[in-house]
Formats: C-alpha cells, structure tokens, sequence
C-alpha cells in the first residue's frame, strides 16, 4: 500500500491556511496534479461533501469521487474512489509551530492495481507532487 508524507512549516496562521484548504476553487492555485472537476463542486469542503476531480499522477489521467470525511479546521482528510479498483485517502494536519504552523500532508492508496512494483512508482511520483502542492499552498498563505 503506498503511502506518502510530506510536512513543512509557514509563518501563516492556520486559519489562512484553511481558507485555501478548504475553497475547491483555489486549488488548482496550488495542486498540480489536479486537472479539473467534473460535475456539481461543494463551495466549501464540509464534512460529508462529495464531489469528483480529474488528476493526474504517473502521467496517467484519473477520475476521483471524493468524500470529506473531517473537515474541523485543523484536519481536512477525504476518502476518494477511482480507476481500477483504487481507494484512495489524503490528510491535511495543520498544527500550530513556532512562528506559525506546521502542515502535513499525508496521502494513502489502496487497491489491487497498485501491487508489487507499481506501488513503489507510486511512491516515487507522489512524494515529489506533494512536497510541490506544499511549496505552492505556503507560498499562497505567506
């Protein structure tokens, strides 16, 4: 199961973090591997919103039917459903640190597509993707 964790620290507050989090319209601002959504997008990632994304990863376009499952604040973590069987989660944990607050982002895939080596590939492309969206998403709230 591959998984990935990335985390950095921002002088923003972990409200102005939120209010870019947590806006379905501002993320093409700073996720490159989304590409676009496709049907009705919540204005706002509640708990219990659902929606579906076109991303890219791998250089392979997929669709995600994502469900917010915590949306408080300070966790935005979503369940996401997509080709071939792969589940998908991704977490971010916004913790307060010195002179401002640490973000993590933490991304989990499941799904019998994504075993053996096809999983390390996963691996290898997702951690830089992530690591880049954190770039993008401090570099927007700083």
């Amino acid at each position: 199961m591959p998984k990935v964790s990335v985390s950095t620290v921002t002088k923003a507050s972990p409200e102005q973090i939120w209010q870019v989090l947590a806006d379905p319209a501002r993320t093409p601002e700073w996720n490159a591997m989304h590409q676009g959504f496709t049907g009705d997008v919540p204005a706002t990632l509640t708990e219990g919103a659902q929606y579906k994304q076109k991303v890219k990863l791998m250089g392979m376009p997929a669709d995600m039917a994502w469900k917010v499952v915590t949306a408080d604040g300070t966790t935005l973590e979503q369940a996401g459903d997509g080709p071939m069987g792969v589940k998908a989660k991704n977490r971010f944990e916004l913790t307060p640190a010195e002179g401002g607050t640490q973000i993590t982002y933490d991304m989990e895939f499941l799904g019998p597509a994504l075993n053996g080596p096809m999983a390390a590939m996963l691996e290898k492309q997702a951690g830089p993707a992530a690591k880049q969206a954190l770039d993008k998403l401090t570099g927007l709230v700083e």
